[in-house]
């Protein structure tokens, strides 16, 4: 259990052990690169709108890498992360992914952040056929068509709201409202058609395009929802709107996925956040109720770092998975290798610890998971 309102502490174990913030915005790990080293290349927001996800997957990845780095390696050959700062921009996200590949000759790349640096790279990565592992969206970017080079570990999008909506009206919330900005808008024809299934009704759709949040409070207001969809991307304004709605006498529910809803839990939020459902794609990180779940506290400890995340697990998972890839195809280890080996892995020849990934030579979707979880009025997130 874990009180998300707690500012998140800079542990400064964590920072000397595996993480050595360069100037010129690069994370790698401190021991010097060896000419042996498997780089693994990943170019994400370290210092823009999605730095803290960011942080916090990288923290749970470099957890695993360096407990695998300390039991050998792959193969005698130390794993190595890379990370390049891109601020969340498309064209230094390519850049930075051209840099990965002709300068440090990374095997993949793992665990890149949002739907827009995806789309900026994806040209790229099809183009030098390399693995593109664990890209942290559920955006239909890259889960509407089978790309032989995408690998994920997380449900979609898709996932997330249909596991949802087939719960509302179990739990007697059938008046649904939607809030987004422009990257929620292309999305409004697919809500409307889950929620139509689900037997619920859309009250409203507000978008904050051309107009203020309180403004926007009074019209979702007046529509009475039991549920407000939160579908925009930025904190600030998803705060701003939450705390003015809280203000104004809401107690309904706010509901937003996975990736949506991390930002928000922040100490700027406080109790106006309980009654917030967030759907996740990994499991509860605070109890130990799978052996995965287990494993990941138990390596964080030994790093002592006392601070677990959804997005830490996650970033967890995805650095054993890729490892399992590694080690299937370390012998003169190559993009086309790994990519044939990853396509082994799954539940009957892996274990999975209770998270289970499945990939096929048709498949590269790697899990389905999704649960929900609750805000509650301590500020307490409740599986």
């Amino acid at each position: 259990m874990r009180i998300p309102f707690l500012p998140v502490r800079r542990i400064a174990a964590l920072t000397l052990f595996f993480l050595c913030c360069h100037a010129h915005g690069q994370f790698n790990s401190p021991e010097p690169a060896g000419n042996n080293d498997i780089v693994v290349g990943q170019s994400a927001d370290l210092s823009g709108p999605y730095a803290k996800i960011t942080r916090q997957f990288i923290t749970g990845a470099n957890v695993y890498f360096a407990q695998l780095n300390s039991r050998g390696g792959i193969a005698g050959r130390r794993v190595r992360l890379m990370t390049l700062d891109d601020q969340n921009d498309p064209t230094l996200a390519l850049k930075n992914t051209q840099e990965l590949l002709d300068e440090h000759k990374a095997i993949a790349l793992f665990g890149y952040i949002g739907a827009q640096t995806t789309a900026a790279v994806l040209p790229l990565i099809n183009e030098r056929k390399v693995p593109y592992f664990a890209p942290v969206t559920g955006s239909w970017i890259v889960y509407a068509a089978f790309n032989r080079h995408v690998f994920t570990i997380r449900a979609s999008y898709a996932n997330e709201y249909d596991y949802l909506f087939s719960r509302f009206t179990q739990m007697g919330l059938k008046r649904l409202a939607i809030f987004n900005d422009a990257t929620g808008l292309p999305h409004n024809v697919m809500m409307k058609a889950k929620i139509s299934n689900a037997n619920a009704q859309l009250v409203a759709s507000e978008s904050i395009m051309g107009q203020n949040v309180d403004k926007i409070a009074d019209k979702l207001l007046e529509s009475r929802p039991d549920v407000v969809l939160i579908m925009s991307i930025s904190q600030n304004v998803n705060s701003a709107l939450i705390r003015n709605l809280r203000a104004k006498g809401y107690l309904g529910y706010f509901y937003c996925a996975s990736l949506v809803c991390s930002p928000l839990l922040t100490s700027e939020l406080e109790e106006a956040a309980s009654g917030l459902i967030i759907s996740q794609v990994v499991p509860h990180p605070w109890k130990a109720r799978m052996p995965i779940v287990h494993e990941y506290q138990k390596a964080m400890r030994v790093a002592r770092i006392g601070q677990f995340s959804y997005l830490g697990l996650e970033g967890y998972i995805a650095a054993k998975v890729l490892a399992e890839g590694l080690s299937r195809a370390s012998h003169r280890l190559t993009h086309e290798k790994l990519i044939v080996a990853l396509e082994t892995v799954n539940d009957k020849t892996y274990d999975h610890a209770g998270y289970q990934i499945n990939f096929s030579p048709s498949s590269h979707q790697g899990s389905t998971y999704v649960d929900v979880t609750t805000v509650d009025k301590s500020g307490v997130i409740q599986p």
